[in-house]
This record gives C-alpha cells, sequence and structure tokens, in this order.
C-alpha cells in the first residue's frame, strides 16, 4: 500500500461535473474539523517536533476564502515553534477583490524578502493557495516554495454549490464597486495569472484530501505540481496532525 503522504498520481482523474459537483461534496464530514484541532493541539507537533526546523527561514501563510487570520492560527504557531519566521497574509476574511489580497499579500512578502537575504516558502490554504500560485508566478526569484493546501488550481471556483454561489455573487459586486474602487484591468490581470506556467525554479506542491468536504480534490492535482494526500477536512488541511503532517512532507522533500 502507497503512503497517503507520497505522491501518486501521474495522471489527473476528472473531477465531477453537473448536479453530483453543486451538490455531492460530504460537507457533513467539516464537523471533524473542531477535533482535529483538539488532538492536534495534544499532539508533538504542537511544539514544533516533526517540522523541518525553520532556522529562522521566512514563510508566508496565505489565509483561504471568507476565512480569518484566526483560521491560520495553528500553523502560524506550529511553525514559529518550529523555528520558522512565519507571518499570516493581512487579507481580512479573503473576500474581497482578488487584486486587494494579492496586494496585502504581497506586502508581506516584500517585508520577508527585506528581513532575509534568501527565498521565501509560501502555504496558501485554498484561494490563498491560488493567489500563493501567482505571486510566485510574478516573483519567482524570491519565492522557493509554494504549498498549497486543499487549493482549486485547475479551476477559479470549485462547482460545489456552498463556495461557488457565494464566490460569484462577491465577484459580480466587487467588480460594480461594493467594496470601493476596483481596476476592472488588474482583477483581470490576476484571474490571467491564475493559469499561467509555473516557473521551474520554483517548488509547487499540492496537499489535497479525498474527505475534503468543500473543494473536490481532482482540483488540485495540477501537473506543474508534487502530490500529497491527507485525510482531513477541508480546515483540517491547516488545523490537523495529518494536515501539517503534509505539509511538513513538503518541506521536508523540497528538491534542494
Amino acid at each position: 500500500m502507497k503512503s497517503p503522504l507520497t505522491p501518486h498520481f501521474e495522471d489527473a482523474p476528472s473531477p465531477r461535473r453537473g448536479i453530483s459537483a453543486w451538490v455531492g461534496r460530504p460537507v457533513w464530514l467539516e464537523a471533524r474539523s473542531p477535533m482535529e484541532i483538539r488532538t492536534l493541539r495534544r499532539h508533538p507537533l504542537w511544539t514544533g517536533e516533526g517540522v523541518p526546523p525553520g532556522e529562522g527561514r521566512p514563510l508566508l501563510i496565505f489565509p483561504g476564502f471568507l476565512a480569518s487570520k484566526r483560521s491560520t492560527g495553528a500553523l502560524h504557531h506550529v511553525m514559529n515553534a518550529a523555528g520558522w519566521d512565519a507571518r499570516v497574509a493581512p487579507v481580512g476574511r479573503n473576500a474581497g477583490p482578488a487584486q486587494h489580497s494579492v496586494d496585502a499579500a504581497e506586502g508581506t512578502l516584500r517585508a520577508l524578502i527585506d528581513a532575509h537575504d534568501e527565498p521565501v516558502t509560501i502555504v496558501g490554504h485554498s484561494r490563498g493557495g491560488q493567489f500563493a500560485r501567482i505571486l510566485a508566478v510574478q516573483y519567482p526569484e524570491h519565492i522557493r516554495q509554494v504549498i498549497a493546501v486543499g487549493t482549486p488550481l485547475t479551476v477559479k471556483y470549485p462547482s460545489y454549490i456552498v463556495v461557488k454561489a457565494p464566490a460569484e455573487a462577491l465577484d459580480k459586486a466587487w467588480r460594480k464597486g461594493a467594496f470601493g474602487h476596483v481596476d476592472v484591468e488588474r482583477e483581470q490581470w490576476v484571474d490571467d495569472h491564475r493559469y499561467m506556467p509555473f516557473p521551474d525554479s520554483v517548488d509547487l506542491v499540492s496537499v489535497w484530501s479525498r474527505s475534503d468536504g468543500i473543494v473536490d480534490w481532482r482540483l488540485s492535482l495540477e501537473p506543474a505540481a508534487r502530490n500529497i494526500e491527507v485525510d482531513a477536512s477541508h480546515m483540517g488541511l491547516l488545523n490537523s496532525v495529518a494536515g501539517i503532517k503534509g505539509i511538513a512532507h513538503a518541506l521536508e522533500t523540497h528538491p534542494d
């Protein structure tokens, strides 16, 4: 049997389509999340044990769609405990225009670049993984690795109605100025950069779960990425033993 932490998908299967894509996610499995984080807090990982030592190296954490900084608290704690200089992109709930989130994260990225004489690692959850990918396309010389966690890398919005309906409604609202001035051309620039070829100099890793109740795991299988499968809820990909072990494995297996 192959290890759940071993990349083993050469040919990405097609995601679900039609009605099953709209309503077929096992959303009830997200009820695991509170237990996942309680278990993590009792695990040696909570003290940084089992995570590659950071030795002060820079790491940027990018929250997911409709998620606050609180959603990244467990990962932020673990990475700092392991000796990383981990900082969270100040994107609020990451619900507004894509350009605002990318620009806010870019400010933190530049601060890390100025503070360290080495490339930055980015861990992006869900939508945050999409934007982490964009930053790597834009600044490949400053980014060492992108770890996309529970991220739909092959589409803008997954078809699951719980995500797609509010995401598309917000997209239309901010393009009409509901969140203040929006540069429509800049917003299109962000959309275009979601799918540009990924730079060979940056290691791209996708950490995903078949039992993710929000994002169809098949959408996380981008050809440019090394794929790591774990067993966790969507939120648990950042806040569980399995999820953080997957992130640690991605860090440990970086092709130096």
